[in-house]
């Protein structure tokens, strides 16, 4: 009877006995006296027994009657903790459940050509090197006319107040679209201060409705240094250049870039260089870490030149008096969350990337230096050298996928197919949003993602939830409304 009893207390906390975590344990120890140390290894030996080894045998004659009650007390405390310790919030938890954690899922050659195939297939993406050194009037047409002046709708401005017609044309003027060349000659810059990605040349927000200045429909993204860009056109006011990026095309103020004599001189990149592993972190203009010169998100790369045990001096852009592309140093603290080249692609990993975003608040287009669900995938694959697109929705498109509404599947198919789906990995996407999956605990299956609300519920930040979350509200649950699933593989992963 007894062990029955211990055994359904043990089963019932199994997955937070599995994180390894030990408030309990410590509670337990200051509950008891120390010198019962037999009795506490006891305790421990036979939750051992219970909760992974579930068929080894031991009688209740092993143990002391002090030892019972310890076992029972000992599995109610962690019973009683369950609801303030929350194990879906710890990435080792995660990484325990997975097979092969470990196992390089692509080495650098297949991560470049699995990169090749994203830019081929993404018509927003680009290698920036490889561009050639003119590009055709009409192509850069298309592209200023891709996303059109919202003209045809009801918006608003930063106060609230309906965006009068006037304004669109000034802005339509500053486009500048009657001054594109038959043939336009490419400029090559480098980012040198962070910048915004507009989708028109303006910092005045297009707002859907009052009261939504945090949802700008001008802000495609954010962009950091030291990123190439290639120049494609300039604004009327010439404050802005059209510009190509690695990811999406648009409008930078042109004070955020410093160019250089060809595509050639863009980079400082040598064989040796640091990748930012932590959400943000700073370099600094001096060595003494005094002078912050930039905060550089997660999967940001710079060269280095020297390192020592303090510091790493890394290769920074900055711009002369003539707006000239130059290279100096910088210094970023051996302290800091920094990776020696990129980080090896395992599911370890890319858990472990995620979860150090967890919590922090969300940004669309990366308002106000936060993320958004597709900035958030995007940065956390980047640590590993994998260039995903912008979007939610060219995202789902690439890597190995396992279903999509667009290509026929149906929901059904797609609940179906999250058997398929593998931790760490997979991508989950909705229209508009994406996350990425994590496993399940029982029945259920979790994500951790950047999410702004469901249901009318505002949760704004990044979060880990079972995609039952929004069951009964008027959008229905995630898992109701998946509209793809994809694996970020070239190939047939562990």
């Amino acid at each position: 009877m007894y062990l029955r009893l211990i055994r359904k207390i043990a089963i019932k906390n199994l997955a937070i006995l599995q994180t390894g975590d030990l408030p309990a344990i410590l509670r337990y120890r200051t509950i008891f006296a120390p010198h019962r140390i037999g009795d506490i290894r006891l305790v421990s030996k036979i939750v051992r027994c219970l909760v992974w080894q579930p068929t080894c045998q031991f009688t209740q004659k092993s143990m002391s009657i002090f030892g019972l009650i310890a076992v029972i007390l000992f599995l109610t405390v962690f019973s009683n903790n369950a609801s303030s310790y929350d194990i879906t919030i710890s990435p080792s938890f995660w990484i325990s459940q997975l097979d092969d954690p470990d196992s390089v899922l692509m080495n650098d050659e297949e991560i470049n050509n699995f990169n090749d195939a994203i830019i081929s297939s993404i018509d927003q993406m680009a290698n920036i090197r490889a561009i050639g050194a003119t590009i055709s009037g009409d192509r850069i047409k298309e592209y200023l006319l891709h996303d059109p002046l919202p003209t045809d709708k009801i918006m608003f401005d930063k106060n609230d107040r309906r965006i009068s017609k006037r304004f669109y044309r000034d802005l339509e003027k500053n486009i500048n679209l009657e001054d594109v060349k038959d043939a336009v000659p490419i400029k090559f810059g480098v980012i040198i201060k962070k910048a915004d990605i507009r989708g028109f040349p303006t910092i005045e927000p297009i707002l859907e409705y009052p009261k939504s200045l945090d949802f700008d429909t001008v802000q495609y993204s954010t962009i950091s240094p030291p990123e190439p860009a290639a120049l494609l056109h300039l604004s009327k006011d010439k404050k802005w250049g059209f510009f190509q990026t690695s990811f999406v095309r648009g409008w930078i103020r042109l004070d955020k870039v410093a160019f250089a004599k060809d595509a050639a001189h863009i980079t400082s990149m040598g064989s040796r260089f640091l990748v930012i592993t932590g959400s943000y972190v700073h370099v600094y203009k001096d060595r003494e870490f005094k002078k912050p010169l930039e905060k550089l998100p997660m999967g940001s790369r710079l060269s280095i030149i020297n390192e020592d045990k303090d510091r790493w001096s890394v290769s920074f852009p900055y711009r002369d008096e003539n707006g000239i592309l130059k290279w100096g140093n910088a210094y970023v603290n051996k302290t800091s969350d920094v990776h020696r080249e990129f980080l090896p692609y395992s599911k370890k990993n890319i858990i472990s990337q995620a979860f150090k975003i967890l919590g922090q608040g969300y940004g669309w287009g990366g308002i106000n230096n936060k993320r958004d669900c597709s900035s958030f995938i995007k940065d956390v694959f980047a640590t590993v050298g994998i260039n995903l697109p912008r979007n939610s929705r060219q995202q789902i498109t690439v890597g190995k996928a396992l279903g999509n509404i667009d290509n026929g599947n149906s929901r059904d198919d797609l609940k179906a197919l999250l058997n398929s789906a593998i931790p760490g990995i997979t991508l989950l996407g909705l229209n508009g949003h994406i996350m990425l999956y994590l496993g399940s605990i029982e029945d259920r299956r979790y994500a951790i993602h950047s999410l702004f609300r469901y249901g009318g519920k505002v949760v704004n930040k990044n979060v880990v939830t079972d995609l039952n979350l929004g069951n009964g509200a008027k959008n229905k649950a995630f898992i109701d409304r998946l509209k793809g699933i994809t694996i970020i593989s070239s190939a047939n992963p562990h």
